[in-house]
């Protein structure tokens, strides 16, 4: 798809509000991205029209955020968020504005963004309209906050997060002096919503340019204001190069001895907890089990290819870090692959026995005595010590199970 073509989807939406009177832009992170000549998924638009001129402007439209100014134009194939010029009134939680104003005029609505990058706008013709220089920080790779950085940063403490996880992505320094409002406000994001926080974690915790914001991390010590990360007590907190962000909290959970319990304050989806936690598992088995191939078969069968995968390439990358060796030419990514295309089963359903056959073949009521005999049998069908037929797992049953 051509750079342009997201823009050219929507270049419609711009013509009939600029046909009706109204002035209508592209801004936001598509225009930074574009600028980038990185990929954009979607796009927004900013015009002078009133949500209510907008609505009356388009056929399909839905009011999510209309109180905040923004409405979601259908199209065909596509749905597009259409925001009014807006200004914001003073902010009193360090989030959110109490009001919202909208205006007329592109510069007020620019200036109330966070970074510079950010605050580009570009008309249907691709011609920009920069107030704050955005262009020259992207061309020099600084990104920097708009107007006073110490106001941007106390008004949304969120801005701390985003600059970092910015960082993250693209590489670029932090302007001085907006580093320097970070670190001197780093404490507000303490009033911060954790759930917002992680969204910008998950973010920069896979950026290309992770590396990059170690030393700003350090330098801001933005983790001691943060629910979890708290209660890390270590003046520095590990970071890896590039992870997912189950992976990257389970590493904390293992380097640091954290409770389990600790990611309640993550406010997580419990799927989220289940990934960190078998993540943990991993590396706690690599660290102190013996690396034989039996084991790695029921690491294999039990975590899936993919996530054992994801930690050996985790821990040859932080090997040091983490304190875990192994020898690569014995457990590598090649063996993995192997031993999972071998597995007879892949999960305990697969098993050609169950609890009724096992009550009916020892005529025996239900009990414990079941779930432990299914538990023996997975073990011994995936170490191939018996085939999967139930026949043959009765007869292993009655040979090597006591009853």
């Amino acid at each position: 798809m051509s750079p342009y073509q997201v823009f050219e989807d929507a270049r419609w939406i711009l013509e009939v509000l600029e046909n009706n009177g109204h002035q209508a832009y592209f801004v936001g992170g598509s225009v930074r991205d574009y600028l980038m000549d990185k990929h954009i998924s979607d796009v927004d638009i900013t015009t002078s029209a009133l949500p209510e001129e907008v609505e009356a402007l388009f056929e399909k439209t839905l009011p999510i955020g209309k109180e905040h100014g923004t409405i979601i134009v259908l199209g065909q194939e596509q749905q597009f968020e259409v925001t009014t010029f807006r200004k914001d009134g003073d902010y009193v939680d360090h989030r959110r504005p109490t009001s919202v104003q909208f205006v007329t005029d592109l510069y007020e609505d620019v200036a109330r963004r966070d970074f510079t990058m950010n605050a580009i706008a570009m008309d249907k013709s691709y011609q920009l309209h920069d107030y704050f220089d955005g262009l020259s920080a992207i061309k020099n790779k600084i990104i920097t906050a708009v107007g006073t950085p110490i106001d941007r940063m106390e008004e949304d403490a969120l801005r701390i997060m985003r600059g970092v996880r910015f960082q993250a992505q693209t590489g670029f320094n932090l302007d001085r002096e907006t580093e320097e409002a970070m670190r001197q406000t780093a404490h507000l994001l303490d009033k911060i919503a954790i759930e917002r926080i992680v969204v910008e974690l998950k973010k920069m915790i896979t950026g290309q340019f992770i590396n990059r914001t170690i030393s700003t991390i350090n330098h801001l010590d933005m983790f001691k204001h943060m629910p979890f990360f708290k209660h890390i007590h270590h003046d520095t907190i590990f970071i890896p190069q590039q992870s997912n962000f189950e992976l990257w909290i389970g590493s904390l959970c293992y380097l640091y001895d954290l409770e389990f319990s600790r990611l309640t304050h993550l406010k997580i989806s419990n799927q989220e907890k289940r990934e960190i936690i078998s993540y943990y598992n991993l590396l706690n088995a690599f660290k102190h089990e013996d690396k034989s191939r039996v084991n790695m078969i029921s690491l294999v069968y039990s975590y899936g290819d993919k996530k054992v995968k994801d930690v050996l390439q985790f821990i040859q990358e932080n090997e040091a870090r983490l304190n875990i060796q192994f020898h690569p030419t014995i457990m590598n990514a090649i063996l993995v692959d192997e031993i999972y295309d071998k597995l007879p089963i892949y999960d305990k359903v697969d098993l050609n026995i169950n609890g009724q056959v096992l009550m009916s073949t020892f005529n025996k009521k239900g009990g414990p005595w079941i779930k432990d005999t299914l538990n023996k049998v997975e073990q011994a069908v995936i170490l191939n010590k018996v085939k999967n037929t139930q026949n043959d797992l009765i007869e292993w049953v009655r040979e090597n199970v006591e009853i």
